[in-house]
């Protein structure tokens, strides 16, 4: 009986620590907050300090999933989608899709979630995004991660040629969505931003469908006004401990430009470099890319 009752209590102490799975990315409830005159989905789940995560260009709120199992063992996590990006309303004109308009939208989604400070993650433009709520809303936020969000240009040659020949890549995805053809503008913009011209046609069927899914938004994105430049001075200035991410193979123009933001950057502000990873380095190698978010979150 004894020995009986000693199993029991094992068993029952295995169970009782093991961690329950983690949802399907089809099995997570889509919900909606109004802000802003319009609504904005979003996807969380675990417990804790909330870190919100806000996609970049032709993304959504699945930009993020990789990294969801790591983060929401130990945090609330949150990932929003931005305006006129899909599961959201896109039938307006696109005049209200810029840069500080999504950044004004995020600070008022903080708000709306009613969970006081958050740490908040934005890649790419999203990264352009969250810098602009720490700019001007840094009393929500415990904590800034920006991954190559390119704020601020670079001033070496070798810094300004690469951001001229990454314009002249990108410049073909405008064209591409001036003349209406959006499917090319995701395609020519996915290989742009990988340094890569095959990229897209290598790249898993699920990371095409989710970006092919918000090649409407491109016209919009390339149209938008442009937010007022960021200096150097002004990134000195923010109250929140930052850490910069890029992946390993990341394109020049986005590492250059990463070294001159950490440069204006606080003293204390971090970088991390994601293993095998390009600038979009999320679906790769997510657990690398959460253990760094996780590490740095944990001292702040």
């Amino acid at each position: 009986m004894g020995k009986l009752f000693t199993i029991c209590l094992v068993m029952a102490f295995l169970a009782a620590c093991q961690v329950a799975p983690h949802r399907a990315t089809e099995a997570m409830e889509v919900k909606k907050i109004r802000v802003n005159d319009t609504e904005l989905a979003y996807v969380e789940e675990g417990s804790g300090e909330t870190i919100i995560f806000v996609h970049g260009a032709s993304g959504d709120w699945r930009t993020w999933e990789g990294l969801r199992p790591f983060i929401a063992e130990k945090y609330h996590y949150v990932a929003l989608s931005r305006r006129y990006h899909y599961p959201n309303d896109s039938s307006g004109d696109g005049k209200d899709y810029s840069v500080l308009q999504h950044a004004e939208d995020v600070a008022a989604f903080i708000r709306a979630l009613n969970v006081g400070k958050v740490h908040l993650v934005g890649g790419s433009y999203g990264g352009r995004v969250v810098t602009y709520v720490a700019l001007k809303h840094p009393e929500l936020l415990r904590s800034l991660v920006v991954s190559d969000p390119a704020v601020i240009a670079p001033l070496t040659d070798g810094g300004k040629a690469a951001l001229a020949d990454y314009q002249r890549d990108v410049g073909k995805s405008a064209a591409a969505a001036r003349a209406g053809d959006v499917r090319q503008a995701a395609i020519l913009l996915f290989n742009a931003v990988q340094d890569d011209p095959t990229a897209f046609e290598n790249a898993p069927p699920v990371i095409q469908e989710r970006f092919l899914a918000n090649a409407k938004t491109l016209p919009m994105m390339f149209a938008g006004a442009p937010p007022p430049p960021v200096t150097c001075e002004e990134l000195a200035s923010l109250k929140v401990p930052v850490l910069v991410m890029r992946g390993q193979l990341t394109r020049n123009n986005f590492a250059l430009g990463d070294e001159m933001l950490l440069s204006c950057l606080p003293k204390g502000a971090e970088l991390a470099v994601v293993p095998n990873g390009r600038h979009m380095w999320y679906p790769v190698n997510p657990r690398a890319g959460a253990d760094a978010i996780l590490a740095f979150i944990a001292k702040h």
